[in-house]
């Protein structure tokens, strides 16, 4: 019989033998800004804010958020597609709204892309998102088998 304390001495050896993640940066940013747009380490995804402001969406009167939400929604779900992920790989989800009076608008467009099992999310209001944007978003993302 083996002693109990040898099974979790050899579950750590194995787990001190694996090696790290490998890091690796995907989309760069321009030279002048010191982020990157996505950066993956082993099976995480680490994506910088996105924010949808256009020329389109300044002019709108009403229902500006959830232009520019959709926006963000739809570069993201093309820049999954790119990678390889799904909208149901994101594991954490971080809003940030220039007005939390914004909330209901941005919580009913992002909900479309998370019909089932929504990620965990973070929304705050802030001073200004980048831009002159009425929100911005950002996503982590885990590469899950299929």
């Amino acid at each position: 019989m083996i002693p109990r304390t040898t099974i979790p001495l050899v579950a750590l050896f194995l787990l001190a033998c694996q090696q790290p993640p490998t890091r690796e940066t995907l989309h760069s940013q321009l030279p002048e800004r010191p982020y990157s747009g996505v950066v993956r380490a082993g099976h995480t995804y680490y994506f910088a804010g996105r924010v949808g402001v256009s020329d389109s969406t300044r002019a709108l009167t009403e229902d500006r958020t959830a232009a520019e939400v959709r926006n963000i929604m739809e570069s993201y779900r093309a820049l999954f597609d790119e990678l390889g992920l799904e909208f149901g790989d994101v594991v954490q989800g971080n809003v940030f709204l220039a007005d939390v009076t914004d909330y209901a608008e941005m919580n009913a467009v992002y909900g479309e892309y998370f019909p089932t099992d929504p990620p965990a999310r973070t929304t705050v209001a802030v001073a200004a998102p980048p831009g002159g944007a009425a929100v911005e978003i950002a996503f982590i993302a885990v590469r899950t088998a299929r």
